[in-house]
């Protein structure tokens, strides 16, 4: 694999990036709602961390997603930007009790990203492209919790991730930096993640796809009952268009926390479908002419 490529007499060394990918990508990956049917352990045991993915009860819920992103191409770089949201809730009438109103999910997501363009690998896996990169991110939500403030994350990562493929849509390893503002007095931590996202169209209007991302919490200074060890999410779809832009999706979703001074795990289990909608408003593909 050759990281430069040059003439022999006097052409100066170039990046072997993607050429064809210039300025903006406006996308909306996805905006849907989804029915599901959740199945939650030992979340009791989880009830002081500010962390809502290991709350309510086990029941059917619905929840509604978007995420859109504004990806900026240059030559030499890549500037992702991403705003993700959800949101899930069940009132549950009982009979001859009282209501029950369970918030299942809620989360905001703001991110900005730097990537190099260091490789584009044609041969292997399809072909991608490889970079060090460098990515602050923001993390809130609609409503708090009772007894807590409203949820608020600053998050600093920095490693090296595989772009942009035909299958791998990103693989990333890297080290991160938090600071948690929801508590009186802020918590700082530090640790390692990877994650990954792999598309596979089965079909031109089939894709099945997965989407996994682990996260250790190395140092922290969080008291001992809602301190994390480690989390874990893991998720399939099988996305199938049905009408232009529109889309139908079974899909699996599974979430685990593992308190450091907890012996058991807490878990969530999704299991739904999902109606949605997505749009590409600026294709990078295109030539900076057209747009």
């Amino acid at each position: 694999m050759q990281i430069f490529a040059k003439d022999t007499k006097d052409t100066p060394p170039v990046l072997d990036i993607d050429a064809t990918k210039n300025g903006w990508n406006l996308e909306l990956k996805k905006i849907s709602l989804n029915f599901t049917s959740a199945s939650l352990k030992n979340q009791d045991i989880y009830k002081d961390f500010s962390n809502n993915r290991i709350k309510g009860d086990s029941q059917i819920v619905g929840q509604a997603f978007g995420n859109f992103q504004a990806n900026y191409y240059a030559k030499n770089f890549v500037i992702f930007n991403s705003l993700i949201a959800e949101y899930g809730r069940n009132i549950i009438y009982p009979q001859n009790s009282a209501k029950i109103d369970n918030k299942t999910l809620d989360r905001i997501l703001i991110g900005t990203d730097y990537t190099q363009r260091i490789w584009k690998i044609d041969r292997i896996l399809g072909g991608f492209e490889v970079g060090p990169y460098v990515q602050l991110g923001y993390q809130t939500e609609f409503t708090p919790q009772a007894g807590l403030d409203r949820r608020k994350i600053l998050r600093f990562n920095t490693g090296f991730k595989v772009f942009d493929g035909k299958y791998i849509k990103n693989l990333h390893l890297n080290m991160f930096g938090e600071e948690d503002f929801t508590y009186k007095i802020p918590v700082e931590s530090m640790g390692l993640e990877t994650g990954l996202n792999i598309e596979h169209k089965i079909e031109d209007n089939v894709t099945l796809t997965y989407q996994f991302n682990f996260r250790s919490y190395l140092l922290n200074n969080y008291p001992p009952s809602h301190n994390p060890e480690y989390e874990l999410e893991f998720n399939v779809k099988l996305d199938t268009k049905v009408y232009k832009n529109f889309s139908v999706a079974p899909f699996v979703s599974f979430y685990m926390l593992k308190g450091r001074y907890f012996k058991e795990v807490g878990t969530n289990l999704f299991i739904g479908v999902s109606i949605s909608y997505s749009q590409v408003f600026i294709d990078a593909k295109q030539k900076s002419s057209d747009f």
